[in-house]
């Protein structure tokens, strides 16, 4: 019988040839420890400290997707077996940058479990965009089908290619216009006419994150 001592072990273990083949990893591509934890929005000795001494035992998953794409790998080689095997049949959702502007991740992925409102048959007409929050970020998918207001909800706007969230809703004073309420206070609200509207699609899920 395998008891605890081995199994620990062996997770050790694993953990460790993941953290060697990230070294070499990050040596052919000649990239900087720093830089690439800014990159993976931490903070400069993150993965120091996780590659040379072992914190974070993992990384977490959406770092870890982040690091890969960097990499340019695929995010299982950086997944340890014992992990793989906790979740076999977990699946994975990839959505492009709505943004599509240097510097920024190209795609993220996300667990099918999270997303059990959304229909995939338009799977190709979801997008992801991601905001900076004081908290954080905050991550939503979008269906960049809909480029005009169909009801009440929150919207991705574009103004001169600056990406912002808003609350739209028709205007309880002048019901030829729309309300628009941006999601963050750094914008006010303001009334507009629908077709002045640039509305680059509709927010089908969001999630924050405190990190």
């Amino acid at each position: 019988m395998i008891n605890s001592n081995e199994i620990n072990n062996k997770t050790t273990a694993e953990n460790n040839e993941i953290r060697e083949k990230i070294k070499k990893l990050i040596i052919k591509k000649n990239y900087k420890l720093r830089d690439l934890s800014r990159n993976i929005r931490k903070n400069d000795a993150y993965l120091q400290q996780y590659l040379y001494r072992g914190t974070p035992k993992i990384l977490p998953e959406e770092y870890r997707l982040k690091l890969a794409q960097i990499l340019d790998v695929n995010e299982n080689e950086l997944i340890p077996s014992w992990l793989k095997n906790l979740s076999p049949k977990e699946q994975f959702i990839k959505f492009r940058n709505v943004e599509n502007k240097v510097g920024h991740i190209e795609q993220i992925s996300i667990s099918k479990e999270l997303l059990i409102d959304l229909d995939f048959l338009n799977e190709e007409n979801f997008y992801y965009f991601q905001t900076d929050t004081s908290d954080g970020h905050l991550t939503t998918i979008v269906d960049v089908r809909i480029k005009k207001f169909i009801k009440p909800d929150i919207y991705l706007l574009n103004d001169k290619k600056n990406y912002f969230l808003a609350y739209i809703e028709l205007s309880k004073f002048n019901p030829a216009k729309l309300s628009v309420k941006p999601y963050f206070n750094n914008f006010s609200p303001f009334q507009i006419n629908a077709n002045l509207l640039d509305i680059s699609g509709r927010i089908l899920w969001k999630c924050s994150k405190i990190f």
